[in-house]
């Protein structure tokens, strides 16, 4: 693993403001030690990019399309906890009748530079609420909190049991899954990038508060301390020595991440792995829409999946089989079908 550097976050963010776009680079890579950096992927990650930057710099613009037509109520409601306020976006689909307990609650967890309208386009999240009769609660990350809307995983007050934004995000889903009559095993946390590595964090401090967890191009738990070693996770490879997903864990990653490097995936099953001792390992080699994909599926000894983690060839940073109405989505296997699948599919099966 690579060991977290300190970087002159100032002067780098002096030269990004000011267009210096190698210089920026330059001095990101010697201070991780000459490992490459792609400035411009980078976005969806910690606050470097964004604010102040000149146009043209092929950074995600905000999208503002309209939300397709879904028969399901798609509202913005305000939640207080933890130390921390947000808007969220709850979506109730009309498949589910009147007084029918839903078949899970899903907090859904958009990554940098994205909002709840954006990460529900990119995922298909509402067509996949009405087929299986899901709540989804898709939380905002402000300005105000994180420059490019990142959740701030790399934070450690943000990774605590008491206080920050994973106490947050928590509460607010005890409080869905009690107005909807929704026990914590049927309560789920998906996330993109940031949000992947918030879901981790999620599924590792309060693993009695979820059923599952999944992670899509995220880093473990305790990967980083601050913007610097953030970077240096990034690039090489986040520490694995923080607390695993004590609940079951989905992880998916592309093989060509150049923003958040696949070896994090194998960091997040490796804690998981020490949270839940004693699981047996099957990997196999699948071709799923065109693309080949790792998958290794980790048991019990009552033969409950565990964990499943994929590895699909030649994607990248962005969110596998989502569609191109959102930001940062590529063609691959849908992770939202695989996603769905692993929380409300029998345990059993796969």
């Amino acid at each position: 693993m690579t060991k977290p550097t300190t970087l002159n976050m100032a002067e780098i963010t002096r030269l990004m403001r000011a267009g210096q776009l190698s210089e920026a680079t330059q001095m990101i890579q010697t201070g991780l030690g000459g490992a490459p950096v792609d400035l411009a992927s980078a976005a969806p990650f910690p606050n470097l990019t964004g604010a102040g930057l000149p146009s043209g710099l092929g950074l995600p613009q905000g999208r503002a399309q309209a939300m397709p037509a879904s028969p399901g109520s798609w509202t913005w409601r305000d939640h207080q906890a933890a130390g921390q306020s947000r808007q969220y976006r709850l979506y109730v689909p009309a498949s589910l009748a009147e007084g029918e307990t839903p078949a899970g609650i899903l907090l859904l967890l958009h990554g940098c530079t994205q909002d709840p309208d954006d990460f529900a386009r990119g995922t298909g999240i509402h067509d996949a609420a009405e087929r299986h009769r899901v709540v989804v609660i898709a939380p905002a990350q402000p300005a105000q909190a994180n420059m490019n809307r990142c959740w701030n995983w790399f934070e450690p007050r943000h990774a605590e049991a008491q206080g920050g934004e994973a106490a947050f995000l928590t509460d607010l889903t005890r409080a869905i899954g009690h107005e909807f009559a929704v026990p914590p095993n049927l309560r789920f946390a998906a996330g993109l990038s940031a949000g992947g590595a918030m879901s981790v964090i999620l599924g590792a401090v309060f693993p009695e508060d979820f059923g599952a967890v999944a992670c899509h191009s995220g880093l473990p738990n305790g990967a980083a301390r601050d913007m610097g070693s953030a970077f240096a996770a990034m690039s090489g490879g986040g520490s694995d020595r923080g607390t695993g997903a004590g609940c079951r864990l989905f992880v998916l990653h592309g093989s060509a991440d150049r923003t958040v490097a696949p070896q994090n995936a194998q960091a997040v099953v490796a804690q998981a792995l020490r949270a839940q001792p004693g699981l047996t390992r099957r990997a196999a080699a699948a071709r799923l829409d065109g693309h080949n994909v790792q998958v290794a599926r980790f048991r019990d000894k009552d033969d409950v999946l565990r964990i499943e983690s994929w590895v699909v060839e030649g994607l990248g940073h962005a969110w596998s089989g989502g569609a191109p109405q959102g930001s940062h989505t590529a063609a691959g296997p849908s992770a939202t079908t695989a996603m769905m699948r692993f929380f409300l599919g029998s345990a059993k099966q796969g």
